[in-house]
């Protein structure tokens, strides 16, 4: 068996050319890309959004109080001593004032610019595209939010939100608006459910809440990876045309005069594969690591789960090497085996995300993707790079184990008795 393996590294050994295709070139292509999408889809963290929100105020917070109390006599059929205290208790909340806190607060400042104009002002900035929406606060706001909180009813008057067009921006500030609203009823309903005596209204608190103590997954990474899976694979289809370059030259008939075992042919490829998608893969890493940072600050368990899965891919495309070779040995015309090997190995690489980033392409397509060799291994290795935990990788790992024994079964079978070569 020693002496098939031997052959087979020697063969690739004396094309230097396709060695250092398989070598180098990966290399040189996360090196043009990662400099050519440079900034592109980093997340700088240092950046922030911009916001501009003007906000009309038709209320008037002085006559609230008056009116609330009207409403709770009037409306909710108070006497005037209780409508009196209620009233005197409102006088620690002002929605619009909680508001206008919250949006000029420390943690949406950097972020958030609140201008405060008349709304005919308002409307002409927003069609100019100075800024991105306005929030009306109608009359009457205060006593209405007032009013509805101590008797549990919906709000007559609401907040309006007029905008130009849809946007980013525009639904940012939305969403803002309406968590600080919902926030707001939140509390009121909590303090109704405990009977608090004096109201206690707290703010909800803006920026943003990193979840999670996972890694960030760049984009020079994510090259890194790609590349050395996709040029992983055109070792294996460069196998299958070694394969065909043996059968031209008689060595498969030779090796049979000699009386070994057929066998032994196709277990050499193999393990050939595998030493060579090693050697390469691990190469590509380890030099793009050392010019670029890779993969910076990593510990030896990160290290060890890398190789790990390198080896398992290794496994896998070992196991395709095996059918490609078999199949090689069945047909007749070798030259167009091997573009048809050519082609798996291309729609691999597209929808196993090897050429472009897996989230573009459609979610059928993206599904199907995850379930091919370099498709497992790149949602693997993202996993392990982004967590680096063992349940993460748990899953992938039996698909790919199971995906090397059927490759390997396949090859088997379709690889030809003694006299039954082409």
């Amino acid at each position: 068996m020693r002496s098939f393996i031997k052959k087979d590294l020697l063969i690739f050994w004396r094309d230097r050319k396709e060695l250092a295709t398989v070598l180098i070139l990966p290399i040189l292509l996360v090196l043009v890309l990662n400099f050519a999408f440079a900034g592109l889809f980093s997340n700088n963290e240092q950046s922030s959004l911009d916001l501009q929100l003007a906000v009309v105020n038709q209320d008037d917070v002085a006559e609230a109080m008056a009116r609330l109390n009207e409403k709770l006599v009037n409306e909710a059929s108070l006497g005037d001593q209780e409508a009196k205290a209620l009233v005197e208790q409102a006088n620690d909340i002002h929605p619009v004032q909680l508001l206008f806190d919250f949006l000029e607060s420390e943690d949406l400042n950097d972020w958030v610019t609140v201008h405060k104009l008349e709304e005919s002002v308002a409307v002409d900035k927003v069609k100019e595209g100075d800024l991105d929406a306005i929030l009306i606060i109608p009359d009457g706001f205060t006593a209405e939010s007032l009013y509805a909180a101590f008797v549990g009813e919906s709000p007559a008057t609401t907040l309006e939100y007029k905008l130009e067009k849809e946007t980013s921006n525009s639904s940012a500030l939305y969403s803002i608006i309406h968590g600080f609203i919902d926030h707001l009823n939140y509390q009121f309903a909590i303090q109704e459910i405990a009977g608090a005596s004096e109201p206690a209204v707290k703010l909800p608190e803006g920026g943003f809440e990193k979840i999670g103590a996972g890694e960030t997954f760049t984009m020079t990474q994510y090259f890194t990876v790609a590349m050395g899976a996709l040029f992983a694979l055109f070792l294996v289809a460069t196998v299958a045309t070694k394969t065909g370059v043996e059968i031209r030259e008689q060595v498969f008939n030779r090796i049979l005069l000699t009386n070994s075992h057929p066998m032994h042919f196709l277990i050499g490829k193999m393990v050939s594969t595998i030493c060579l998608v090693l050697l390469q893969i691990i190469f590509v890493m380890i030099v793009s690591h050392f010019i670029l940072d890779v993969f910076p600050d990593r510990s030896i368990t990160f290290w060890i789960g890398l190789i790990a899965m390198v080896i398992l891919l290794s496994l896998v495309l070992s196991g395709l090497a095996a059918v490609f070779t078999a199949i090689s040995l069945r047909v007749n015309d070798i030259d167009a085996a091997n573009g048809i090997f050519m082609l798996v190995i291309l729609l691999f690489g597209i929808i196993g995300g090897n050429f472009v980033p897996i989230y573009i392409l459609p979610n059928w397509l993206q599904q199907i993707g995850e379930w091919t060799p370099n498709g497992l291994f790149l949602v693997m290795l993202t996993d392990w790079i982004q967590f680096e935990e063992l349940s993460s990788i748990v899953k992938p790992s039996i698909l790919l184990t199971g995906i090397f024994l059927l490759f390997t079964m396949i090859g088997l079978a379709l690889f030809p008795q003694r006299g039954k070569a082409k």
